[in-house]
């Protein structure tokens, strides 16, 4: 079998940051999905530019016990893949840090999602990242890693999401949707077609149309094909 590493297209992620999150969150509900879209309190760190791309899943708890050994979490991380830390169950100190960071993006991470607090936010530098919150508090002895491969369920802006190991994370300013694997390739093709259709439906509002009959003239979700 090939490594996780090498089923990363870097034609979809090119094409998913090409395209907004906004009209993939309406493409997303059109194919009846409309609960995936993460919650508006994880803030963003590192860069701020669109990005995309497969989820490595690390689950944890709240403990005072030992968790996984480091090199057990980082051997889990793919060139690519988007490291999803969580649930950070209360816990009040930083789940990830610089020296993880560090690690992570030697590793090739494209970007850390964190259901939690972190730290050392310069180690964040040009990576994409989300995270709860930031504090200097180490989570040593509060928090520890259990699972490499496992689901985890993210707080949702409407529902929580469930975002499994090779889903995928599509983000920019507006937010961060989670990308069913199985789906990916028919939601990017119906969304550009979405895309196409809102451009042209903003140049003739632009050129002086009516909004309401730009809309009755034009069926932006018709050929969404539906999830179930």
């Amino acid at each position: 079998m090939k490594p996780a590493s090498a089923l990363v297209d870097p034609a979809l992620i090119e094409r998913l940051c090409a395209i907004p999150v906004a009209e993939m969150s309406d493409t997303l509900a059109a194919a009846g999905l409309p609960d995936q879209v993460l919650a508006s309190g994880f803030i963003r760190i590192g860069s701020g530019r669109p990005f995309a791309g497969p989820v490595v899943c690390l689950g944890g708890e709240a403990s005072p016990e030992p968790g996984l050994q480091i090199g057990d979490i980082d051997r889990a991380i793919c060139a690519g893949h988007i490291v999803v830390v969580g649930p950070g169950n209360g816990c009040m100190a930083a789940l990830v840090g610089g020296n993880m960071v560090t690690s992570w993006r030697r590793r090739g991470a494209a970007g850390v999602l964190v259901d939690g607090f972190v730290r050392d936010l310069s180690s964040f530098d040009g990576l994409p990242g989300l995270a709860r919150g930031t504090t200097p508090i180490n989570c040593r002895g509060r928090w520890r890693f259990v699972s490499t491969s496992l689901p985890l369920t993210l707080p949702g802006q409407i529902e929580p999401v469930t975002v499994r190991p090779g889903d995928w994370l599509h983000g920019d300013n507006d937010g961060t949707v989670v990308l069913p694997a199985e789906k990916l390739v028919s939601l990017i093709e119906d969304v550009e077609e979405v895309g196409g259709i809102e451009r042209r439906m903003r140049a003739l509002i632009e050129a002086g149309e009516d909004r309401q009959s730009v809309y009755e003239t034009h069926d932006r979700f018709g050929h969404v094909r539906r999830a179930d």
